[in-house]
């Protein structure tokens, strides 16, 4: 019997299809000492860490987006915690003046959850947790994907 391989592959594919994906979301406490859980709002993520160059330039656009998001939006910053500290991390956002919230991943499990292979990677998830877009760099994908959640003054259409 001969297998019909495009068939199969059509099938394990409508399957998926039709297979919810298991809501991705955090609920832990920031470095800043707010409980927060990204359950029920849009939230914009970025996986980041000190010593990554790209991280550190695009902090500013996330500190921005922190400081302007509507209610419908949490920003949240996850420092990945590899060769960094609580502490580290704290000394940093306080010596720039960043607000954003942030977790930090101590075990790495934030980042095995989200499938995050490298630093920066922005994670934008929709209120049930579905992921909405993912990328390396900021891009003018994401401004517009954000640009819904951010007064209009702020955004780059």
């Amino acid at each position: 019997m001969k297998l019909h391989y495009p068939l199969i592959a059509l099938l394990i594919g409508l399957y998926n299809l039709s297979c919810q994906a298991e809501p991705l979301q955090i609920q832990t406490t920031t470095l800043q000492g707010e409980k927060i859980s990204t359950l029920g709002k849009v939230t914009y993520l970025k996986f980041w860490a000190t010593w990554c160059r790209y991280c550190i330039e695009e902090m500013p656009h996330l500190e921005q987006a922190f400081k302007t998001r509507s209610a419908k939006l949490n920003v949240v910053s996850v420092n990945i915690g590899l060769n960094q500290s609580p502490e580290l991390v704290k000394r940093f956002l306080d010596k720039h003046d960043y607000h954003t919230a942030t977790a930090f991943d101590h075990d790495g499990s934030l980042s095995k959850k989200f499938n995050v292979i490298g630093t920066p990677t922005h994670i934008l998830l929709d209120e049930q947790g579905q992921e909405i877009y993912r990328t390396a760099l900021i891009n003018d994908e994401l401004n517009s994907a954000l640009s819904a959640y951010l007064p209009k003054e702020n955004n780059h259409d």
